[in-house]
Formats: structure tokens, C-alpha cells, sequence
């Protein structure tokens, strides 16, 4: 993986949350170099529960299509109690980032997948 920048967030913490196990471990190789402390949900119910309890997370990289609660609606309940938590939505389903039937949900950023990593480090970077 070549990155032009190096970036060291060491004393981060970056909440994954992503149901597809392939998705989750390349974009935790991605972020592993960055020193971020790391956390996964699986699913929206427990985005929701993990922002919730852990004050600590800096940011949000929040998948769209997950089981239990889908992204839109997890990123909606997380802003209500933390409405300066930056949140990533990544998805390969632009179609979802229709956000005019949503308006009450508020992304800091997009990314599509496949994920350029370049792109999401710079984003991260500029929001963390």
C-alpha cells in the first residue's frame, strides 16, 4: 500500500462500523499504520451502544447497508447525543446518499467504496 503522507493519530480512537468482515479488516490494514486505537460494530444497534458508552471516539467511519439498524438511522441517534462526533458514511451504493429523505442526519464526509484509500486518509485527517 503506497500513502504519500504519513499520519500518526495516536491517542485516537476511530469506531469502524462495518458488518462485512473483508471490508473491516482492509480498512483496519489501512488505519493500523496510523496508531489510532481501533474499535468495530458490527451493526447499527451496536454503533449506537459503542458511541454511547465510549466518550473517547474521535470518529465515525459508519457502512450504510448494515443488519439491525442501517447507517442512516444509527448516524441520525448518534448525532442527537453527540452532534460534533465526526461521522464518515462509506457505502458502494450511491443511490443510498439520497440524504432529502433523511433530514435530520448529518455526515461530516462520503466515501464510496472501493475505498480510495488516499481520499479517506486525507478525510480522516481533516476531520479528526
Amino acid at each position: 500500500m503506497l500513502i504519500d503522507k504519513e499520519y500518526n493519530w495516536q491517542g485516537k480512537t476511530i469506531m469502524i462500523a462495518e458488518d462485512e468482515e473483508i471490508n473491516y479488516l482492509f480498512i483496519e490494514r489501512v488505519l493500523m499504520a496510523t496508531n489510532a486505537t481501533l474499535v468495530r460494530a458490527t451493526n447499527g444497534k451496536s454503533a449506537i451502544d459503542i458511541a454511547s458508552n465510549n466518550p473517547n471516539i474521535n470518529l465515525i467511519l459508519m457502512d450504510i447497508r448494515m443488519p439491525d439498524v442501517n447507517g442512516i438511522e444509527a448516524t441520525e441517534t448518534i448525532k442527537k447525543s453527540r452532534p460534533s462526533l465526526p461521522i464518515i458514511a462509506q457505502t458502494c451504493y450511491e443511490s443510498e446518499m439520497n440524504l432529502a429523505d433523511y433530514p435530520t442526519v448529518h455526515f461530516d464526509g462520503f466515501i464510496s467504496k472501493p475505498v480510495n484509500i488516499s481520499k479517506l486518509l486525507e478525510l480522516i485527517d481533516k476531520l479528526i
